[in-house]
């Protein structure tokens, strides 16, 4: 029986090593196929990395070249008539640019954007669009003078958004109009350069001014000064929220401001009318008045006395 049993083990065995002697051919093919196709993808791999590192070598040695190179002095954006030559220079020389940059940096036009929208000369930046091979093309609203806030005896420049201005690069006002006067005597907290007046009343003065300038009235009459003193106050004492004055030295009563709420109160549409009403039969500049009360329905006014 052991006899058997061992002469069938040699048998599996003569069997198996029979097997693995065929089967050596195919793994010999086998492994060298391998090394093949190990080999061709190492050489497809080295020949990409270097396609690619020549790419990039290639292409940020062409980009570095000086055309590439923009400038902020190069920087094009429209130029107002009003805007001086200390404001085109400071608006090419905004704080936070650096003197060059690569048109084709990454992220270049949010950076552009980040250091206007810091500047106090600049109300809004619409876009900054690239223009190959070394231009910025930008649209910005820059920020205008539209009154004189006056405090104090202190003056400080204002724009149509209540923000104060740095007065060293405008001139105001411009040639051929007249200064126009937010006049407050309350005290109130200064805001630095770029940064609003945190005062209802001075806020009241510029969007009436606002309103007075879309219908040009204040040419038409010469608006001088926008008296905000009283506005929000108890007038206990019968004073008016807000007066006007004219360049010829009349006073117009004009009374609660717009957003006040005051019942009764007529709206700035019907003030303007009484307004007018009364300039169309008095000239309108007003010279002839001591002042015009647009309160009522219908205005009041009184002329100078003269001796």
């Amino acid at each position: 029986m052991k006899k058997f049993l061992r002469n069938q083990y040699y048998k599996s065995v003569d069997k198996i090593m029979t097997n693995i002697t065929a089967l050596k051919p195919y793994l010999e093919n086998i492994r060298k196929a391998s090394i093949s196709i190990l080999l061709k993808l190492a050489i497809a791999v080295v020949i990409a990395s270097s396609v690619v590192w020549l790419g990039k070598f290639t292409w940020k040695y062409l980009t570095d070249q000086n055309m590439f190179l923009v400038s902020p002095v190069t920087f094009s954006f429209e130029t107002p008539d009003w805007a001086t030559d200390k404001f085109i220079n400071e608006i090419n020389n905004i704080h936070g640019l650096k003197r060059k940059y690569n048109i084709f940096e990454e992220d270049l036009t949010k950076k552009i954007v980040a250091a206007y929208e810091k500047s106090p000369l600049i109300s809004k930046v619409y876009y900054v669009e690239r223009e190959l091979p070394n231009r910025l093309n930008m649209k910005l609203e820059l920020r205008r003078p539209a009154a004189i806030v006056m405090r104090k005896r202190e003056k400080y420049l204002v724009d149509k958004d209540c923000v104060r201005i740095p007065e060293k690069f405008y001139k105001y006002p411009e040639e051929g109009g007249d200064p126009i006067y937010i006049v407050c005597r309350r005290s109130t907290k200064i805001p630095e350069y770029g940064e609003r007046w945190n005062d209802v009343s001075i806020g009241e003065g510029i969007s009436l001014l606002n309103y007075l300038k879309h219908n040009k009235i204040d040419k038409l009459l010469k608006i001088a000064s926008i008296d905000v003193s009283n506005v929000g106050g108890r007038n206990k004492d019968g004073k008016i929220d807000v007066e006007l004055w004219t360049k010829n030295g009349a006073k117009i009563r004009w009374g609660y401001p717009a957003s006040s709420g005051q019942v009764n109160e007529p709206s700035n549409y019907e003030k303007l009318q009484n307004l007018l009403s009364v300039a169309m039969e008095e000239g309108a500049d007003l010279s002839n008045m001591e002042y015009v009360d647009v309160r009522w329905k219908a205005p009041l006014a009184k002329r100078i006395s003269i001796r």
